[in-house]
Order: structure tokens, then sequence, then C-alpha cells
């Protein structure tokens, strides 16, 4: 398994730890409900755990042609492994922000997503060629 794929599939699974613990925390009886964790909670799910590891595992599986350079991943691989995460953190620690303190908390904010569509972007550049079909050997 490549070093990416590892990386990619290992922080997913980070992001469904601490995802569930939010979820947690927020369900728990007697939270005081003033910051808005359900948002943050979905961010991790949606794409710290179940798109990382989609990612990660089709880094691994889709074929990487002749192109392939490294076998730990390319750049465009590993910008979108940080951008994605950076992006996510980002996010984490603006949005419940968001509404209560708007100043001090959209740039953060404007940051992450600009940062997850890069991951996001990266991404289907780096997968892209490798989805070529396979020629048929002729009997």
């Amino acid at each position: 398994m490549p070093k990416i794929s590892r990386y990619f599939i290992k922080s997913g699974m980070l992001f469904l730890l601490f995802g569930i613990c939010i979820y947690a925390i927020a369900e728990f009886p007697g939270f005081n409900g003033d910051l808005p964790l359900l948002p943050v909670y979905w961010h991790m799910i949606a794409l710290g755990w179940i798109t990382q590891i989609i990612m990660g595992v089709s880094l691994w599986m889709f074929p990487k042609g002749k192109n392939s350079l490294s076998k730990h991943g390319s750049t465009l691989a590993w910008v979108s492994f940080y951008s994605l995460n950076l992006g996510l953190l980002f996010r984490l620690v603006s949005e419940p922000f968001v509404s209560v303190h708007r100043e001090l908390a959209l740039v953060p904010f404007l940051c992450s997503i600009v940062l997850q569509i890069l991951g996001v972007f990266c991404f289907i550049l780096e997968i892209w060629p490798r989805l070529t079909p396979v020629p048929r050997k002729s009997v």
C-alpha cells in the first residue's frame, strides 16, 4: 500500500474517532448548546472520514500507469492530502464561531473552503489519468 494511501486512511480513521467524540459531547445531557457542533460533526464524518477513505483506497487501487514517479505518492496527491486536512482543521475551529463571532471566524472559514476545494481538485487531477480503459488482447 502506498504511503499516501496509508496517510489518507489513517487520517480518515482519526476524523471518524474525533467526529464521534464531537457528536457525543454535543448530545451529552447538560451540554450548553451555544456552539453549533452538528455541522462540525458532519464535516468530520463526510469529508474527514468517508471522503478520505475513498481517496486513500482509490489512490491505492487504481493503476498508476506509465508515468508513475514514486511509490509514496505524487506531489498532486500530497497537495490534495494536506489541503483537504488543513481545510478541515480550519473548518473545525471556525465553523462553530461563524454565527457568534463572524468577524473573527470568517477568514479561517473562507480559507477552509478554498483549501478543501483545492484538495478535491488536486485529487481529481491525480486520479483522472488513471481512468483509462484496459486494452483487450486479441485472441
